[in-house]
């Protein structure tokens, strides 16, 4: 079974006040991780690559690795609105990784730490957060990560 993007609210709360606290269970693709990790309004905990074994997380990028969905073209600002065709981008994605993996093999047969090993593999790697903040905080991530387009 191939990893998706999914999201499930695993725990919602409200006090007395009429304040809400809300758990969401998130996975997504690893590179995603510093985005989320900019807001403060929110709690999180995730899956950390420094803790797993350097042969499990070869096995998965190899067997299971992130491939975008779309390829969006080269633009300025924050939000692109066209993108490439064909299967030579996700050919070349597939390419990375395999030189990735390779030379990851390489450092960790020189006893290089998996810590520094597995920082390789990331960007072909999927991670698990759970995130918990309040509706306010919820409203503001959505509110910055969301476009509004005409």
């Amino acid at each position: 079974m191939k990893t998706v993007i999914k999201a499930e609210i695993v725990a919602h709360s409200i006090n007395e006040q009429g304040d809400e606290l809300i758990s969401v269970m998130a996975t997504f693709p690893r590179f995603i991780l510093a985005e989320v990790n900019t807001h403060r309004m929110l709690s999180k905990n995730t899956s950390s690559s420094r803790a797993i074994p350097f042969n499990k997380m070869v096995e998965a990028v190899e067997n299971n690795p992130f491939i975008p969905i779309a390829w969006q073209k080269e633009h300025k600002g924050m939000q692109g609105s066209e993108y490439l065709t064909g299967s030579l981008t996700e050919y070349n994605w597939l390419k990375a990784r395999d030189k990735a993996v390779e030379q990851a093999k390489i450092l960790h047969g020189l006893d290089v730490t998996k810590q520094l090993c597995n920082r390789l593999l990331e960007p072909f790697m999927w991670t698990t957060m759970l995130i918990t903040g309040s509706r306010e905080g919820w409203n503001n991530f959505f509110n910055l990560r969301c476009p509004s387009y005409e």
